[in-house]
C-alpha cells in the first residue's frame, strides 16, 4: 500500500515538473531584433537633414545610424521612428553602385535609394503588393528644413 502512494506522488510530482517546464518555457523573454547599421561610409554621405518634395504635407527627415526619423514640417515634432531593417549595395541596373537602405515604415516596408552615393539626394520607393513601387513627391533632397 504504502509503495502505491508513492508511486502516485512520483507520478504527481512528474507531471508538476513538466507543467512548470512547459510554463517556464512560454516566459521567456524574446529579444527584439536589432535595428541594422547603416555603414560608415554611407553614414557620412546620408547624416545631415533632408526634406520631401511633397508641396502639402512633405516631412523633414533625419538619418541616424539605425532609424529613420520623420518629422513633420509645420510643427518640427517628430512622427515617426523607423528602424533600419536592411542596407545593401545595388549591384546592376540603373541604380548600380548606390545603396538601398530599407526600414520598417508605419504602414509597411519602405527603401530609399540614393543618388551620387547619398550626395544627391533619395529616390523614395514602397513596397506595393510584392513589388517596389517608385514615390517622387517622397523622394529626400538635402539643405535646409522647410519650417
Amino acid at each position: 500500500m504504502r509503495k502505491m502512494k508513492m508511486k502516485k506522488k512520483c507520478k504527481m510530482i512528474m507531471v508538476l515538473l513538466a507543467f512548470l517546464m512547459c510554463i517556464s518555457w512560454l516566459c521567456v523573454p524574446v529579444k527584439a531584433d536589432a535595428a541594422t547599421k547603416l555603414p560608415n561610409k554611407v553614414y557620412k554621405n546620408v547624416k545631415g537633414k533632408w526634406y520631401t518634395q511633397s508641396s502639402s504635407s512633405g516631412y523633414n527627415i533625419k538619418f541616424t545610424k539605425t532609424r529613420v526619423k520623420y518629422y513633420d514640417r509645420s510643427t518640427n515634432k517628430l512622427v515617426y521612428n523607423c528602424k533600419i531593417i536592411k542596407v545593401t549595395k545595388i549591384k546592376k541596373g540603373y541604380y548600380k553602385g548606390e545603396y538601398k537602405i530599407v526600414y520598417k515604415g508605419p504602414f509597411g516596408k519602405n527603401c530609399y535609394k540614393t543618388v551620387n552615393k547619398g550626395k544627391k539626394g533619395f529616390d523614395y520607393f514602397y513596397l506595393y503588393n510584392g513589388k517596389w513601387q517608385y514615390s517622387g513627391s517622397s523622394s529626400l533632397f538635402k539643405g535646409k528644413w522647410k519650417v
